[in-house]
């Protein structure tokens, strides 16, 4: 499985659908925040993507950015 880098994916934010996936480094650089703040923070409910991997909803991400969540 190849690496895709936060920047690539953020690149295509916009074709992800809601029900996505996306790593929480992503997250954090899409809403502007140090890694402290986010995990102390964070609005958004926390997906398992292994063993101390987590991520975020697409669709929450977005929610959060236009102001509904």
């Amino acid at each position: 499985m190849t690496k895709i880098s936060p920047f690539e994916l953020i690149k295509n934010f916009d074709l992800l659908p809601d029900d996505a996936i996306v790593p929480d480094k992503v997250a954090r650089i899409i809403l502007n925040e140090s890694d402290r703040s986010f995990r102390r923070n964070s609005k958004l409910r926390k997906v398992s993507l292994g063993p101390q991997r987590n991520g975020r909803r697409v669709g929450d991400i977005r929610a959060l950015v236009r102001g509904i969540a």
